[in-house]
């Protein structure tokens, strides 16, 4: 049996990569915290579990490029935006969830145009969750939160709609206790 991922798809240079990092970091807190649970001792009490502090300070230094295929990185799955934004490309992303657990579906704060087909979420057989990403750059409600919502509806992706910032952190926990409802009703051992 495969190794159940987190899949994370959305347009060119909406932030997946960052997420992905940052999920993968906690995925493998998740991993940690569940080993030590079943030994008798506890991440939690040292502080480590969920700790992005330091992720976060290091956000500002990551570098960017353009992911060519699909990227198997821990417990995450990236799919290059290209796949999203050719039609002939989609029915890879289709297949390619298969070895998921959970598709996160981003939306760029800062784009400026829909990315994804009307009811694309409906074809995934896992959940999907909508995520906002590049939060942090918002300096007045001008509508772009709005019309990021209205495109993951469209999208077919059920509410709640999670809004996030990998560099300041907001709404990260939020994603992560997301992400392990999934995890956990996908049956997926933490070993």
């Amino acid at each position: 049996m495969r190794k159940k991922r987190i899949m994370i798809i959305g347009a060119g240079r909406s932030g997946k990569s960052s997420l992905g990092r940052w999920l993968d970091q906690e995925a493998a807190a998740w991993d940690s915290t569940a080993q030590e649970a079943a030994a008798g001792t506890s991440a939690a009490r040292r502080g480590t579990a969920g700790d992005s502090a330091g992720w976060r300070a290091a956000a500002g230094n990551l570098w960017s490029r353009r992911t060519p295929a699909l990227v198997y990185r821990g417990n995450i799955m990236e799919a290059p935006g290209a796949y999203l934004e050719s039609p002939w490309m989609r029915h890879h992303l289709i297949a390619a969830a298969q070895d998921a657990f959970c598709v996160l579906m981003l939306v760029d704060f800062m784009g400026k145009r829909d990315i994804y087909p009307p009811g694309f979420a409906k074809v995934f057989r896992q959940p999907v969750l909508g995520v906002v990403t590049k939060c942090s750059l918002i300096q007045a409600d001008d509508g772009r939160l709005d019309n990021c919502r209205k495109q993951l509806a469209r999208a077919g992706v059920r509410e709640p709609y999670l809004i996030t910032s990998v560099v300041d952190g907001i709404g990260l926990e939020a994603l992560s206790r997301e992400v392990m409802d999934c995890r956990i009703a996908a049956g997926i051992d933490n070993r």
